[in-house]
């Protein structure tokens, strides 16, 4: 096994950083199906997310791409080091049950969904992820008692984006992973903040994952658009990020943020 695995898992996880790249056989269609190809794989990692919220960045990109296989395989990497608390090991396994449920993955496959969000409760029962997992499987159950099950170009076709999810939108910072950005305008940045502070509390977890954490939990709290929008939570995670790892990458960036904090007036 390769020795950043573990590393490269936990960053995927929290913090987005993994990119599938684009499949090979796109260079085989004519010009006019390349452009509906990119329309579609842009409006395909779109409804994923929509539709759950608890997709993380590398396995919304996993859906996007048709790489569900090597997905759940890195997952699978962080699942089998037990070095890692059971939290982490526990996401791993959500994560790739909730790849291969996605209605909006061409290489869905329930059975397989169902078969990891069973593991789930099973060897992870005091989980933060086996509620959610829990509350998953009884929606794949009810959902196959369906008589007519719909391909994801056929849902595609019909889906239109929800007017309150712009991923993209100026007002956050360039930043901002997809997990923090879907928190703030999903209003989900407390279940986001959970996920972060357990790659803080996680001592298998690579240094440099923990500045990223920090970091992003500053933003989130400083984001115009989060509901709930805390300018001294967010000025407690860039001291923090500042006094634990003063030689970060992030150091300069966390600074700027804490002096327009400091100096802006309190919500």
């Amino acid at each position: 096994m390769h020795p950043s695995l573990p590393a490269l898992l936990a960053l995927c996880l929290l913090l987005g950083a993994c990119s599938p790249t684009t499949p090979l056989f796109i260079a085989q269609v004519t010009t006019n199906e390349v452009v509906e190809y990119k329309t579609m794989k842009s409006k395909r990692m779109a409804a994923a997310v929509e539709e759950e919220g608890d997709l993380l960045t590398y396995s919304a990109m996993a859906i996007r791409d048709a790489k569900s296989p090597e997905a759940e395989e890195l997952y699978l990497v962080g699942y089998r080091d037990d070095k890692f608390s059971d939290d982490v090991r526990a996401i791993a396994l959500y994560q790739i049950g909730l790849i291969y449920m996605s209605r909006f993955n061409e290489q869905r496959d329930d059975t397989k969904a169902l078969a990891y969000l069973e593991r789930v409760l099973n060897e992870f029962p005091s989980s933060r992820a086996a509620e959610r997992a829990e509350a998953r499987i009884l929606v794949v159950r009810q959902r196959a008692k369906d008589p007519v099950q719909k391909t994801s170009r056929e849902l595609l076709a019909t889906w239109q984006p929800s007017n309150n999810l712009d991923l993209y939108k100026p007002g956050l910072d360039p930043d901002m992973t997809l997990l923090s950005r879907r928190a703030v305008l999903k209003d989900r940045v407390a279940e986001a903040e959970e996920l972060y502070l357990l790659a803080l509390s996680d001592a298998h977890v690579q240094p440099d994952i923990k500045q990223k954490a920090l970091y992003q939990l500053g933003l989130m709290y400083l984001a115009p658009d989060n509901p709930h929008a805390n300018r001294d939570k967010a000025i407690g995670y860039f001291r923090r990020l500042l006094v634990q790892f003063p030689d970060s990458d992030l150091a300069t960036k966390a600074s700027r943020h804490l002096d327009q904090a400091l100096n802006s007036d309190r919500p």
